[in-house]
């Protein structure tokens, strides 16, 4: 079944009601009807049945300010429109008008209806008729069916519901497959049944019993009682249709005009980056005060515009559009500009992002970007250059389930199109949990963030091959909580191996090229170290006590830090924070404790522990935590016993 609209534009009294009234038997002047039909929608709708027995929602349109609010109210309502015109009139000022928004709002079909023809002679009917074709002429209607009708004979009424059909015919179904949005135009408390919202299904489908958000907002979930499309009662309504919605939890006071119903909690905004066509009799300047429109949402607006200074009549511009109140706005969502005074549409446009960065600055990288963001979003299969948009805003790597997120699109759709092949922007690495995508902006940044730490570190501590590991890597990067960044980083140090930019040295990376340097000098203070920390022995080197006497050799503060780090990572030393003692010294604590533990089931105390061995309170606790670490003993609360590791390593 196909879930199609008809709207209805044209200049006022041309009898765009009484057509509509003619072709469905339903006045959409009346509201006395509409009470006694309970929560179906009358006030400016009807329907029309088709051949096959489906039927299309007809909106109608009784004045000019009216075809704002109710026509724009959701650009992708309307399948079809039918412009009516008068015989005895011909092409008014409000019919260019309104020409002009129905293709802005990117409607594709149309028929027109030759209304009066029982005032006119067969010549001023095919005069009218002339004028019509040369006004669709050069336009995306120029191929549009032109019918002569009179509702007051009836004349030509049968051939325009066959016109209506063929045209409504050639559309293909929608794709209901997104997230749900209504724009509610109306609301209104029926006795005995609650609240009831109007309005024209945008997106996706809606299931009764389903519960929607109202936003902007809170983001309140209310709870769908009830559904009528085109007055019967649906168990479901598909985007497309025209509908009724029974609501359980909504309060009058929580609505204002402009809200709507999605499935998913979108989030609000109040900039957007848009491109804008502009109408002719209007120029507007870098910032401009406008009125924006777009499906039931109304504000007024200031316009920045961003690749140009000036735009004149007939003329097009990427603009940032700055919103006086906060809107649920999506990319490729249609809007309609009039001036701030009220009293001229000056214009429309698409929105290309609805969470944009706010460009202060309008420079030559940023119109590129725009430009590109622009083909994506006006031209069918332009989801990898959005992605590769949104990416660079996002400014990190991100998993493609949550670039969907962002985007507000399912995940397959992602996933899909980057199977296909991104744009070179793009960067695509192997994460443990699946593709990690970054715009190569900042993974150029990340890359340089890795390789100036590296070069610092080896600075710092030229006596190492080793590097930094994984860990303080991607710490250095703002990576300290998360999967995605300590993914990414992973996956980056394992491309950048693969470059030849970095070798893997243990347990941790270093630059490539390289390569410890120790100098005599270095040597010897290095073996002077190592020989002043064996003489103490278990009494534990004090840090502030080596730096002292260090100093007597000329070996300052990071210096001496190195060396001890040097020491510790050749195994001749234990160096941790404040704590330092000789590796031989340690081993033969270990030897001892283990071979007085084999011996000793009921294990042993500290104190025993530190007569065995011969330290100090503070070097016992330290050995202690060492060997737990180990896993050699284990402690139960005073006692020391040894576990199965310690009974290997003792030879046991």
């Amino acid at each position: 079944m196909k879930h199609l609209i008809i709207g209805t534009a044209g200049h006022v009294d041309h009898g765009k009601t009484a057509l509509v009234k003619a072709l469905t038997g339903i006045d959409c002047d009346t509201h006395k009807e509409e009470k006694s039909r309970g929560i179906t929608i009358n006030l400016g709708f009807s329907q029309l049945e088709l051949p096959g027995g489906e039927t299309a929602g007809i909106v109608d349109v009784p004045g000019h300010k009216d075809f704002i609010k109710t026509m724009v109210a959701g650009a992708y309502g309307i399948d079809l429109v039918m412009l009516v015109i008068s015989a005895d009139s011909g092409i008014m000022p409000q019919t260019r008008e309104h020409m002009r928004i129905i293709e802005m709002l990117g409607i594709r079909k149309a028929v027109v209806a030759l209304t009066k023809t029982d005032l006119v002679d067969e010549e001023t009917l095919e005069l009218a008729r002339l004028e019509v074709l040369e006004f669709l002429e050069g336009t995306v209607f120029e191929n549009a069916p032109v019918t002569g009708v009179s509702v007051i004979t009836g004349a030509g009424l049968e051939g325009l519901r066959e016109a209506l059909a063929d045209e409504l015919e050639a559309i293909r179904p929608r794709d209901d497959s997104g997230n749900f949005r209504l724009y509610i135009d109306r609301l209104f408390n029926v006795r005995g049944i609650g609240y009831v919202v109007t309005g024209t299904a945008l997106s996706g489908k809606l299931q009764a019993g389903q519960e929607v958000f109202l936003l902007p907002g809170s983001r309140k979930k209310i709870k769908v009682k009830g559904l009528q499309r085109h007055g019967a009662e649906v168990d479901r309504i598909h985007a497309g249709d025209r509908a009724a919605l029974n609501l359980s939890g909504l309060k009058a006071g929580e609505f204002t005009r402009g809200m709507l119903l999605s499935g998913e909690p979108l989030r609000e905004t109040q900039m957007v980056d848009a491109s804008i066509r502009v109408f002719e009799k209007w120029t507007a300047g870098t910032w401009t005060e406008v009125l924006f429109y777009s499906g039931t949402f109304e504000c007024l607006a200031r316009m920045h515009l961003l690749d140009k200074d000036r735009v004149g009549p007939e003329g097009s511009a990427l603009v940032q559009l700055h919103l006086q109140s906060p809107a649920i706005l999506l990319r490729r969502d249609k809007f309609i500009l009039r001036n701030s005074a009220n009293d001229l549409t000056v214009g429309g446009g698409t929105v290309l992002d609805n969470r944009p960065l706010h460009h202060r600055k309008r420079t030559a990288g940023l119109l590129e970007e725009l430009r590109l963001l622009e083909r994506s979003v006006l031209e069918k299969g332009g989801l990898s250059g959005l992605m590769a948009v949104e990416l660079k805003k996002i400014n990190r790597p991100v998993t493609e389930n949550e670039l969907a997120e962002f985007m507000t699109r399912p995940a397959k759709d992602i996933a899909e199109e980057s199977q296909k092949g991104l744009p070179e922007e793009v960067r695509i690495y192997a994460g443990r949990e699946g593709k990690l995508l970054i715009h190569k902006s900042p993974d150029g940044r990340y890359r340089k963030i890795i390789v100036h730490a590296l070069e610092a570190w080896h600075k710092k501590y030229p006596v190492f091959p080793q590097g930094m590991d994984t860990g303080e890597l991607a710490g250095k990067m703002g990576f300290a909580g998360g999967t995605s960044g300590r993914q990414y980083t992973e996956a980056l140090l394992e491309q950048l191996h693969s470059e030849g930019r970095v070798r893997k040295e243990g347990n941790t990376w270093a630059l490539k090229e390289h390569r410890p340097v120790i100098d005599q000098k270095t040597q010897d203070d290095l073996q002077w170290l190592e020989q002043e920390i064996r003489s103490c022995g278990l009494e534990m080197s004090a840090l502030k006590d080596l730096e002292i006497i260090a100093r007597e050799r000329n070996i300052h503060g990071e210096a001496l830090k190195m060396m001890l780090v040097y020491l510790a990572r050749e195994g001749k030393i234990h160096f941790r924070g404040k704590e330092i003692l000789h590796a031989p010294v340690i081993e033969e604590s270990r030897k001892r404790l283990l071979k007085a533990l084999l011996g000793r089931p009921r294990g042993i105390n500290e104190k025993e522990f530190r007569e065995l061995v011969g330290g100090t309170k503070r070097s016992v606790q330290l050995l202690l935590n060492l060997f737990l670490e180990e896993g050699i003993v284990r402690k139960e609360t005073f006692y020391v016993y040894v576990t199965e590791k310690g009974r290997e390593q003792a030879g046991d």
